[in-house]
Order: C-alpha cells, then structure tokens, then sequence
C-alpha cells in the first residue's frame, strides 16, 4: 500500500486580521457580505472597526479584536498590521526516511492609507520559501509585495474601482491556498496578476468585475502569466441565511486558453448551526494550433458545524478533474477541520486530509496540519 504522510506543525502571527478571512463567517455571524469586515471588497486582509468587534466579541467571545488589544489606536485614515508564519515540516514517501524540514512561510506589513474615498493598499513581506530560493535578484529571491492597489470606494452604494496587483473577486475566495478552487483555478500563492477592478452592491446582491494582465517582474509571481478577465454576481435569499452565486472567467497565456464558468452557494442553517458552503466550476482548456481541447471540472462541498463563539468543525470533499475524457487523471480529497477561538487575536486550526491520485482510492495520501494563529 503506497501512503504518502505530511507533517506540518506551522506556529502563525497574524496581524492583519486573516484569522477572520473565513467564508464560514459570512451569514453566519450577520455579515451578510465579506467587505462588511473586510478592507479589500474581495474579503480577507486587514480588518475594518466592525471586523476587529466581530472577531472579539462574536467569534472568541473575549478580548479585545482592536489593534494591539486596544493599547494604541491609530488614526482614522490609516489601518496597519502583519502577518507571520513559520512552518516545521515531516514527510515520508513510500517507506522512505523521514525527511524534516523547517522554513518560514511568511512575514507580512500590510498598510491602507486613505484620503477621502481614495485609498493606496499594500502588502510586503519576507517570500517564504520551503527548500531553495527561486532564482533571479537576491532582493527579489527574498522580498514579495502579493498586494498593491490604489482603490476609489464610495460609502453610499458600495462602488468601487481599484488598479494594481490583487486576485479578482471569484469563487468562495477560501483562507485555504490548497483548496482545490483556488490551487487548479489561478489563485494559489503569489499568484496575483496586475489588473483593474470594479464593483457594486446592493440590498441583497453585490456584483464585480475585472481584467488582469500577468505580474511585470516573474520574480514574485508565480503560475501562469495570464491576460483575462472575471466576473462574479452573487444574491442572497431568505433573510441573508442563504446566497448563490454565478460567475465567468477567461484566462489567456502563450500556451493555452481557458475559459470557466461556474457557481457558488452558500447556506447559512441557523438551527442546527451547520453552514454549508459549495462551489462547481466546468473549464475548457485549448491549446493554439491544436484542435484537441481538454474539459476539466472543480467541485467542492463544505459543512461546518458553528459553536460561536470558540469553536468550529467542518468536514469536505473536493475533487478536480483536469480532463473528463481521460480515465485514472482526477483527484479527490476528504478533509476534517478543527478549529479553536479560545481568545480576541488567537487561533489553533488543525486540518486532516487523505487525497487520492489517479483514481486510487484505497491508497490516498495523508496530510495532518496544525496552525497557531495571532494576529494584533
């Protein structure tokens, strides 16, 4: 029996507030979109007033959310944080030694400055690397900016527009960069293209669009250097407990073409507490001067059981098929999440996965995670 285990035990400091970029706290906790906690329209990142109250109050039940617990409060124009990770790593492939490894994953500045309804975003830090740098400047080899955008947003309606290097909004937009939506569909680490953005929203609904061309300087990219474009509407029903969502997107590089189209829901079951989250997404890749196309598929299915504030356990299932018309190439993964508030800026997340390649089901891979979070 081939088993492959991964061992990680990550110690994380979280600063700008992603201990909170969970699409499990959408609906659930009142929030009825991500940008009601969130900075960035797209959710994720630096915390506004009402998200730091949330995180303190509804998610740990204790402490004070505010930056630096409340000893200091900057002023109203600028919002500050950090964010770092470390990881120790143990693996083991097919009867193999054990091979350790330890290396940081990351070490993040994240600043908004804000004048009137302009903003300029920006995310810096340490390029975390597990074995040797990528090649090319030293600066470049260590350093990586995965945001950077100035942003127009009024108040009234929610409308926006930014310009720089940030992911589109698409997709349930996980704080898991392995999830299959985000890993197979362009939003895996330091993945983001340059691009320009816009947005609105409205009582019940909420809609946005961009066009993206690929990071400048290879360096601190990573993936696919796409030239695309996205778009995502998404309404939600019965009193904010429930959502769907539909969206598109075109991404065009000097070796292939691929064009999704997809769907998001989201239900929020207020008494049992359970929040079911899903995603489908269908994409045909071509390649110019073939006329052979792949079909590929992403699904993912997601419940969660809320014991706000402290705690939540969720279980799901993910598949990806990166062609539908050949046998034995799709992977499938079954995980379980624990996840632990116990006070305002502290979390303890562990994730088991088993995940089959190939269609071997009855030889999966195993992953055991553990994440310490703290953010100020």
């Amino acid at each position: 029996m081939r088993l492959t285990l991964l061992i990680v035990i990550a110690v994380v400091l979280v600063a700008t507030g992603d201990v909170a970029a969970y699409p499990q706290f959408q609906l659930s906790t009142g929030s009825e979109r991500c940008q009601r906690c969130h900075l960035s329209p797209a959710g994720g990142g630096l915390l506004n007033d009402y998200g730091r109250s949330e995180a303190g109050d509804t998610i740990s039940g204790r402490g004070d959310g505010s930056l630096l617990h409340g000893v200091w409060s900057p002023p109203g124009w600028l919002a500050l944080g950090g964010d770092l990770r470390g990881a120790l790593l143990a693996k083991q492939l097919d009867g193999e030694a054990v091979e350790l490894l330890g290396f940081p994953m990351q070490a993040d500045v994240s600043t908004r400055a804000a004048a009137g309804p302009v903003s300029l975003n920006l995310t810096i830090g340490l390029r975390g690397a597990a074995r040797q740098r990528p090649p090319g400047p030293a600066v470049a080899a260590w350093l990586a900016s995965r945001e950077h955008y100035v942003m127009y947003q009024r108040s009234d309606d929610g409308l926006y527009v930014r310009a720089g290097r940030f992911f589109p909004v698409f997709g349930l937009r996980s704080q898991d960069h392995t999830s299959y939506p985000r890993r197979h569909l362009g939003h895996y680490t330091l993945e983001e293209p340059y691009g320009l953005g816009a947005g609105t929203t409205g009582d019940t609904w909420e809609a946005h669009a961009s066009a993206f061309v690929p990071n400048p300087v290879p360096y601190t990219g990573a993936g696919p250097a796409a030239t695309g474009a996205t778009a995502y509407l998404e309404r939600r029903f019965a009193a904010d407990t429930r959502a769907i969502a539909g969206q598109a997107k075109v991404a065009v590089t000097g070796e292939d073409r691929r064009y999704t189209v997809g769907a998001v829901g989201k239900w929020w079951l207020e008494g049992p507490g359970l929040m079911v989250l899903s995603e489908l997404d269908a994409q045909v890749q071509t390649f110019p001067g073939a006329g052979a196309a792949r079909l590929q598929l992403v699904a993912y299915l997601g419940v969660t059981r809320m014991w706000l504030p402290g705690w939540m356990i969720g279980a799901a299932v993910q598949r990806w098929d990166p062609d539908l018309t050949l046998r034995g190439s799709s992977r499938n993964a079954l995980e379980l999440n624990l996840q632990a508030f116990p006070f305002a800026h502290g979390e303890a997340h562990l994730l088991l996965r088993l995940e089959a390649t190939g269609g071997d089901t009855f030889q999966p891979n195993a992953l055991s995670l553990l994440q310490l979070h703290y953010y100020l």
